[in-house]
């Protein structure tokens, strides 16, 4: 019997709400994408504390970016958001800083998430970069209805209309 219970724990989706990106977020982030994993797995260049500390305060004067902290479980977890935002378009991104929370299926709730968010905005069209060592990623994007528009030595160009 015990090996029942296990088995239907195991399947329990963590719980995930997207919040405010504070600057408690900021602060994850800075490790997280200095990870040199997840650094590789989002393309994310060098930064300095210095440029992520600018980059946060001009984000309320930024009509082309909104982001969103996400909590999986009640622990702070990653970020995601639009950016490049136009009338019709913008770019979709996203990552979860915490590693345990990984293969478990919470790329289709943060991409569906943005969708929703991109239609209040009046976004027809999303797009993204995935790079191709990240193959989740880009099988996650697949599933979410993403097309493959261009491909280049190190990464994938991926896009949908919503």
């Amino acid at each position: 019997m015990a090996n029942i219970c296990q088995s239907a724990q195991s399947l329990v989706i963590p719980r995930i709400v997207f919040v405010e990106y504070t600057e408690e977020f900021l602060a994850l982030s800075w490790a997280w994408l200095n990870d040199p994993e997840i650094k590789a797995l989002t393309m994310t260049p060098d930064f300095s504390r210095e440029a992520q500390l600018n980059f946060f305060r001009k984000l309320p004067f930024r009509p082309d970016y909104k982001i969103f902290g996400i909590i999986v479980n009640d622990e702070k977890s990653g970020a995601c958001g639009l950016k490049n935002m136009t009338n019709a378009e913008a770019e979709l991104w996203c990552y979860l800083g915490l590693k345990k929370y990984w293969g478990m299926g919470l790329g289709g709730p943060i991409i569906q998430h943005i969708e929703n968010e991109s239609k209040k905005l009046n976004i027809s069209k999303l797009y993204l970069k995935v790079t191709r060592l990240n193959p989740r990623a880009a099988k996650a994007y697949e599933k979410s209805g993403f097309c493959i528009d261009s491909e280049f030595p190190e990464y994938i160009q991926m896009s949908k209309c919503i």
